[in-house]
C-alpha cells in the first residue's frame, strides 16, 4: 500500500531525531575546533610578536590541519578579526559580571573602571591583545571592536544613570574615554596601572560626576 504524497515527504520522527543528533554533534565538534584554533592564535601571536603569526604555526599549535583551518577561515586576517571580536565579547561578559555584583551605582562605576584596567594588569592577556591588534589595521580593529565596545559603554551608561547623573551621555563619554585612554597608554607601553593609579582614576571619575565613593 502506498502512502499519500504529503506523508511520504514528511520525515519519520525517528529519522528527525537521528539527523538532529548527528547535526548537533557535528556543530559541537566544529565549535570546539574553532575554539582550539582561536586559542592557539593568541598563544602563537604573543610568542611571535612583533612579527605576524604564521598560519602553519597556528595550525600546529592547535593540533589541527590546513584543511580544517580553511574550512572556518578564509585566511589569517579573518582569523585575527575573529580572535579580536571574541576577546571583545569576553571583556563585555567579564565587565557585566563585575558590575552585576556591585551593590550600588558608585560601586558599579568603580567595578567598570577597574574591570577595564584589569585587561592590562593581566600580563598574558595584555600581551596577546597587543599582538593581535598590532597585526590588524586601524579600520579592522575599529570594526571588530565596535559591537562589543558599544555594549561595554552601555554597561557604564546604566550605572551612571542609576547614580543620578544630570548629564548621563556626557558623563558616560568622559569616564569611558578617560579609562580607555589609560588602557591604551599602558597597552602601548607594555606596562600596567598600579593600585594607586586605579584608585585615583576611580575617585577622579566619581568626583567629576558628583558621586561619593571609590575605595
Amino acid at each position: 500500500m502506498s502512502l499519500p504524497a504529503e506523508a511520504a515527504e514528511s520525515p519519520d520522527p525517528a529519522v528527525r531525531v537521528a539527523v538532529d543528533r548527528a547535526l548537533s554533534k557535528r556543530r559541537g565538534d566544529a565549535q570546539r575546533e574553532v575554539e582550539d584554533i582561536l586559542d592557539a592564535t593568541l598563544r602563537v601571536a604573543a610568542r611571535s610578536a612583533p612579527s605576524a603569526p604564521r598560519v602553519a604555526d597556528i595550525v600546529a599549535e592547535a593540533g589541527t590541519s590546513n584543511q580544517a583551518f580553511y574550512r572556518y577561515f578564509s585566511g589569517k586576517d579573518e582569523l585575527l578579526r575573529a580572535a579580536l571580536e571574541r576577546g571583545t565579547d569576553r571583556v563585555y561578559s567579564y565587565l557585566a559580571h563585575r558590575v552585576a555584583k556591585a551593590s550600588d551605582p558608585a560601586e558599579q562605576v568603580e567595578a567598570w573602571v577597574r574591570g577595564v584596567l584589569a585587561q592590562v594588569i593581566d600580563h598574558t592577556a595584555a600581551r596577546q591583545s597587543r599582538a593581535i591588534i598590532s597585526n590588524l589595521g586601524e579600520q579592522a580593529v575599529a570594526e571588530a571592536g565596535a559591537g562589543g565596545l558599544g555594549g561595554v559603554r552601555d554597561l557604564l551608561r546604566a550605572a551612571v544613570r542609576a547614580a543620578g547623573s544630570r548629564h548621563v551621555d556626557l558623563d558616560t563619554g568622559a569616564v569611558f574615554d578617560l579609562t580607555f585612554a589609560a588602557l591604551r597608554r599602558h597597552a602601548q607601553d607594555g606596562t600596567a596601572p598600579t593600585p594607586a593609579e586605579c584608585t585615583h582614576l576611580v575617585r577622579f571619575c566619581l568626583a567629576a560626576m558628583g558621586i561619593a565613593g571609590g575605595g
